[in-house]
């Protein structure tokens, strides 16, 4: 027999199989390449901190390890021990510089790659698993917080990671010892994520549906062992949590995210509800991650748990912590917006995919040329928001900022940081040319912007004053004051901007001359006219302190 005989006698499908999976495995060997360049791009930038990511160094480099780990975190900022000890223990071994205080999430970042690829391994099919693989190595947030001194990038690898066991203890009968060691891996998870006591809801919710669904023995042992485990580790990391977050932090987490509709509208509408409900699911391909036709990718994540029903046990896994933490925003104990749920955005990457992956393989089975042209049609949002967006990602651009200010800066100049920018300056000035008595710091009010401008009138008469500034929402009020009262009694010699990310406002450094006599009698600060009720300002103890009363005012 020829070998041609033996090659018709091959069935196609055997022959062709293995080659489809080896170009699978190839493209996605490859799309994990990338996104591990990405990331290491996005670390070795090394970018400037912007003011959470400053206020979590600053409560490193000021505390003991004890002192993290025992007493609540001041600055108004919150985070699981774990995190805290990880970022503590690199800044002891290679010192306190920002590219050593973002290696643990620079780490995790890297860890959350691979383990994302073997949870779309485990819980997609076919084309679905490289599509979902480069939805998340392209994804902007995800990148970004890879790198970034917060806890968000940790939140993503306690997810997968659960995820991961949560799926583990479906696949077969599970011995009791995996059952304990499921159980461990959730202990762990909540000392470095805070979101894992979600995550750890939600997983353990879809567990007992699915035993309540099928009664039988493969399904029971996690519910009686595993899921106790979890509800405990739940219910100590919420307390663990709580306990470790000042009084005021928590009233002011609360006010804030009420604020930005982290929490579902009161009183509750049905209307409300449907469109509080669309817009923070939109979120995570609108403003998180820049996607064209966000709104698309939004049907497509949520049609996927369709997609995914006829493996119940999947759906089920996926649509537990999603579902949790939507409750939880609606009981206004959890907020349901932007980077405090990050953590679901792999889950609804997945599903996005698997919608994805269905409908082209249902395109390439009537017509090949179909079913590629709808793959490129699919996946160009995606590709379009990271050649749009390219990293390096910054909150808040310091760092050019003040490099400007070093270049331009006369002997003589004098200079005032403005209120919210009084951390950056502390960190990076000197690297800069600007030690601590090189700078007069703002003073900062929590209730009107009047004191703001009382304490620029100190440099009434300057002939060349900086004004370095930034701001959160809360304090654009009165920094648009500050600009709008030196631009009337003065003169904007020069000026340096650039943008941050929203909702943050752009980085500035402007270069007034105040030494006109007769612009400075134009206005004065006691009667400048503003809006009192504009200003939510929050002055933390490094800040100087506000004024009592106006400046004499040369004449």
């Amino acid at each position: 027999m020829s070998s041609s005989d033996h090659s018709a006698g091959t069935p196609a499908g055997a022959a062709t199989r293995p080659t489809a999976r080896l170009r699978r495995d190839t493209l996605v060997a490859a799309i994990l390449a990338v996104g591990v360049a990405l990331r290491v791009w996005q670390y070795l930038a090394n970018m400037s901190m912007w003011f959470d990511e400053l206020s979590i160094a600053r409560n490193v480099s000021e505390r003991s390890l004890g002192q993290l780990l025992g007493q609540p975190l001041a600055y108004q900022q919150t985070a699981p021990l774990g995190f805290l000890a990880a970022v503590d223990i690199a800044k002891n071994i290679f010192g306190p510089s920002d590219l050593s205080l973002r290696l643990f999430p620079f780490l995790c970042g890297i860890a959350a790659l691979f383990l994302f690829w073997r949870v779309a391994e485990r819980t997609l099919e076919g084309a679905a698993v490289p599509i979902a693989v480069a939805l998340f190595a392209l994804s902007p947030p995800l990148i970004r917080y890879s790198a970034e001194l917060k806890q968000y990038g940790v939140d993503v690898v306690a997810i997968l990671v659960l995820t991961l066991v949560a799926l583990d203890l479906c696949r077969t009968q599970p011995t009791l010892r995996r059952c304990l060691v499921a159980g461990g891996v959730g202990i762990i998870s909540v000392f470095f994520s805070q979101a894992a006591v979600l995550v750890l809801a939600g997983l353990g919710a879809a567990l007992f549906v699915r035993w309540a669904v099928h009664r039988d023995a493969a399904a029971r042992r996690p519910v009686f062992v595993t899921v106790p485990i979890w509800a405990c580790a739940a219910i100590g990391g919420l307390v663990v949590a709580r306990q470790h977050m000042t009084t005021h932090t928590m009233e002011f987490m609360h006010w804030f995210w009420r604020t930005k509709l982290g929490f579902l509208p009161l009183p509750p509408t049905a209307s409300g509800f449907a469109i509080w409900t669309r817009d923070r699911f939109a979120q995570f391909f609108d403003v998180m991650s820049s996607y064209p036709l966000p709104l698309v990718y939004t049907v497509f994540a949520l049609t996927g748990l369709i997609v995914l029903w006829r493996r119940r046990d999947v759906a089920l896994i996926l649509a537990g912590p999603v579902a949790v933490t939507l409750a939880a925003a609606i009981a206004q104990q959890y907020p349901f917006r932007w980077r405090v749920v990050l953590f679901l955005l792999p889950t609804l990457l997945l599903t996005s995919a698997a919608t994805v992956g269905w409908m082209i393989e249902r395109a390439s089975a009537a017509q090949p040329a179909l079913g590629a042209a709808l793959a490129v049609a699919l996946l160009a949002p995606p590709l379009v928001a990271i050649f749009r967006r390219p990293p390096p990602y910054t909150g808040e651009p310091f760092k050019p900022v003040f490099a400007y200010v070093q270049a331009h800066r006369q002997p003589g100049d004098r200079t005032y940081v403005y209120a919210n920018t009084f951390q950056a300056i502390t960190r990076y000035g000197a690297q800069y040319g600007m030690p601590p008595d090189s700078y007069v710091a703002g003073a900062c009010d929590e209730q009107s912007i009047l004191p703001f401008l009382v304490d620029v009138d100190r440099f009434r008469g300057t002939r060349r004053l900086w004004v370095i500034g930034s701001s959160v929402p809360d304090f654009r009020p009165a920094r648009r004051a500050i600009g709008r009262y030196l631009s009337i009694i003065g003169v904007k010699r020069d000026s340096m901007s650039v943008p941050s990310v929203a909702p943050l406002d752009p980085v500035s450094a402007d270069l007034f001359d105040l030494s006109d006599t007769t612009r400075l009698r134009l206005a004065a600060a006691a009667t400048f006219p503003f809006k009192p009720d504009t200003l939510h300002a929050l002055c933390f103890d490094w800040v100087h302190p506000t004024p009592s009363a106006p400046a004499e005012l040369p004449r």
